[in-house]
């Protein structure tokens, strides 16, 4: 079989093909969490119905999900030829997101509420008794602290509100379902005297079990 054959573009051509490209600036995040663990939050101050849109609002930097094929080696079918075989789709079982920390700190209590409910801090004992060496800790139930996580990704064109579309055509955009997330780590914050070099950084390292992801019109 042949292989393609060169040809030549011109400029209008290559303007119309490649330069309306997608910016890795405008997405949206959403991610809440079960009932139970918005108790324990309530509980410590921390109300998401009246903070969850401003804790996503609040996230700087988030990667998508990744996909690759597990293999085996076949080195028998085709003389000195080593085929490697998919036998199964892996997934990434990790996504890391980072978020402004706000002067009321609300954004890491959110975070250590939903770790403290998974590990039983909280619901197996007020936070002041673990501050003694022999408590013990169990955690809760994985159904219990689980939710689904959406990535949404469009671009500055689109109204991602329905109300405020009008009669403008609909546009592309893509959305990421991280199946049964939950907040897996939180990551350390640098501190440190001398200039400040920017607005306080937490970043959350979220576990789901897999990914799906599919366009949407908006």
């Amino acid at each position: 079989m042949a292989g393609p054959t060169p040809r030549s573009y011109n400029t209008s051509e290559i303007k119309s093909r490649l330069l309306n490209v997608a910016t890795p600036n405008t997405y949206m995040v959403k991610f809440t969490p079960p009932s139970e663990v918005q108790s324990l939050m309530a509980e410590r101050g921390v109300n998401y119905s009246t903070n969850g849109e401003t804790f996503e609002l609040a996230c700087l930097g988030i990667s998508t999900p990744d996909t690759s094929f597990l293999t085996h080696s076949v080195q028998a079918d085709y003389h000195g030829v080593t085929q490697e075989i998919p036998y199964r789709r892996g997934y990434s079982n990790e996504i890391e997101l980072r978020f402004l920390v706000d002067n009321n700190y609300d954004i890491l209590e959110f975070f250590e509420s939903w770790v403290d409910w998974m590990s039983g801090v909280g619901t197996r004992g007020t936070t002041n008794d673990f501050n003694y060496g022999s408590m013990n800790y169990r955690a809760s139930y994985y159904n219990h602290y689980i939710t689904d996580l959406y990535l949404t990704k469009f671009e500055k064109d689109v109204s991602i509100n329905s109300r405020i579309r009008n009669s403008r055509q609909s546009k592309k955009a893509i959305e990421y379902r991280m199946i049964q997330a939950y907040p897996k780590a939180i990551n350390s914050m640098e501190l440190g005297y001398g200039p400040a070099s920017g607005p306080l950084e937490l970043s959350v390292t979220f576990g789901y079990t897999r990914y799906t992801q599919k366009r949407i019109s908006v």
